[in-house]
């Protein structure tokens, strides 16, 4: 059986019906500003149809892909896998 994963686009649809947003999502860092760029405009056109503040805070990873796990040394990080931006 295939296992269905999070995604950034899965939180937005989350976004939807919550109040946050993307909030401190671990990306790859090499993430493109194209793709950047349409994540961000994805969660301003959900905040406006919704009227709504959302935010949208990313945390590019140097060195990491999508997929890898992260490896955070602090109290105040939680590790987890890296997110695709499609």
């Amino acid at each position: 059986a295939e296992l269905d994963t999070l995604s950034i686009q899965k939180l937005l649809c989350i976004s939807s019906v919550c109040g946050v947003g993307i909030d401190t999502v671990p990306i790859p860092g090499d993430v493109s500003e194209k793709s950047l760029a349409s994540l961000i405009l994805d969660v301003a056109a959900l905040a406006c149809r919704w009227n709504k503040p959302l935010s949208c805070r990313v945390f590019p990873v140097p060195s990491r892909l999508a997929g890898m796990a992260t490896s955070f040394d602090s109290p105040y990080m939680c590790n987890s896998s890296i997110f695709p931006v499609e």
